[in-house]
């Protein structure tokens, strides 16, 4: 039986928004005939050859995002500069080709600059895809700033490891940001749609969290008759109403059950939360009370669990409870330290993850920009799972660019439909 836990303490208070637009390009092509066969060590490449390293390179992007991720209310982020490059290795002339960008990152005027690039840096350390290679400070559109660089290694002989820069993360001081900016402000910055005309083959789940605090946003995305798949808040004025207009339109609803993040300061819903430091009896509790106000729902998702979601046996507890239910788990992932999918599998419950968050960015067209890049994850893994709000920037964005989504060719299916 789990006993009580020490309750963990704040992660900070960062209150920023994050802005993030991810190209994860799909670069292979003509030189590759080394990306079947890639070599272990870079002394091993035979004078002249090519070493394809973009895969590489788009793991390491998205470890960082996923770091990034845990900011998600609190940080504002733009992806830019993203280029392939190519290096030779003076010894053979061997060209060693991957992708590298900048990442920039506003933090309100009270953070400390280093201390925001050592968090990110201590998050990175635990990972094996990415390395913390250089930091200092640095400037950013003239002002004062501090410099991250991540990367990539490849063992290189002798010499030991060859390391290649894959990301430069700056911070920087973002006067508009205070502590009441909970949500995500407009920014000034314009948008890039994406080109229309490319035509997309893959399966895209969307799960729109939130039902219930905006029932009027929910409504406008109920219209689309889009096969979206509906998380619904406990609890709230609105979730009892969310719940008939779902299911009144045949959609899949689902529970949006409140989880502990690694800061306690930015739970949302205090006092109806699942925290680690629960008996198993309180965690069984808290969930058994939400699935029953909210009957007829087929699963659920996490709301914020960044915290919640990494630890095993608080996860042990919940997917108990959903295996003798009979419904499935969406793992949000909010922090890349969820055990959520893992712990469904063991467990015999059906699940999948989140791959990206569409709506970060509020405004239509950078929506727009994000839902693309879902399609294109589709197009590239068969099936993803993505996840927005009900919320009216993004009910304008699917509305707004409805016939040119379904022109696609996108297949949008119900999260039900690529559970494993």
């Amino acid at each position: 039986m789990k006993e009580k836990k020490k309750k963990g303490g704040s992660a900070g208070a960062f209150f920023l928004v994050i802005a993030l637009a991810l190209v994860l390009a799909g670069l292979a092509g003509f030189f590759y005939a080394s990306q079947k066969n890639k070599p272990k060590d870079l002394a091993d490449v035979g004078k002249n050859e090519a070493v394809d390293l973009l895969e590489e390179s788009k793991r390491a992007h998205h470890a960082l995002d996923e770091v990034l991720m845990q900011r998600a209310e609190t940080w504002q982020l733009q992806d830019s500069n993203r280029k392939e490059f190519t290096e030779k290795i003076p010894a053979t002339g061997a060209e060693i080709h991957y992708t590298r960008r900048e990442v920039d990152v506003g933090v309100p005027t009270t953070t400390d600059l280093k201390g925001a690039s050592d968090w990110v840096a201590r998050q990175i350390r635990t990972s094996q895809t990415l390395h913390v290679l250089n930091e200092g400070k640095a400037k950013y559109e003239g002002r004062e700033a501090y410099r991250l660089d991540l990367g990539i290694s490849v063992k290189n002989g002798e010499a030991g490891e060859k390391t290649f820069v894959t990301d430069s993360v700056f911070f920087f001081h973002n006067g508009n940001l205070t502590k009441k900016d909970k949500d995500i402000p407009k920014t000034t910055a314009q948008s890039t749609v994406p080109p229309a005309g490319k035509k997309h083959f893959g399966k895209l789940a969307v799960v729109i969290d939130d039902c219930g605090y905006d029932n009027a946003s929910l409504r406008k995305l109920l219209a689309t008759g889009l096969p979206f798949s509906y998380a619904v808040i406990p609890y709230k004025d609105g979730s009892q109403e969310a719940l008939r207009l779902i299911r009144n339109a045949g959609r899949t609803a689902m529970l949006h059950m409140p989880m502990e993040p690694i800061d306690r300061g930015q739970m949302s819903e205090p006092g109806r939360t699942i925290l680690v430091s629960q008996s198993d009896a309180q965690v069984r509790g808290l969930l058994t009370a939400a699935l029953d106000s909210l009957p007829g729902v087929s699963g659920m998702n996490n709301h914020q669990g960044s915290r919640a979601t990494g630890d095993v046996e608080t996860m042990r507890v919940v997917m108990k409870v959903l295996k003798e239910r009979g419904l499935f788990f969406v793992d949000s992932r909010t922090s890349p330290q969820s055990v959520g999918m893992a712990t469904a599998r063991k467990y015999g419950v059906p699940t999948g993850m989140n791959t990206l968050f569409l709506d970060n960015q509020a405004s239509a067209p950078a929506i727009y920009a994000m839902i693309r890049e879902a399609m294109d994850r589709a197009d590239r893994e068969g099936s993803v799972i993505a996840i927005c709000h009900a919320r009216p920037a993004t009910a304008a964005a699917w509305t707004t660019y409805l016939d040119e989504i379904k022109a696609t060719g996108i297949q949008l299916v119900p999260v039900t439909s690529i559970l494993q």
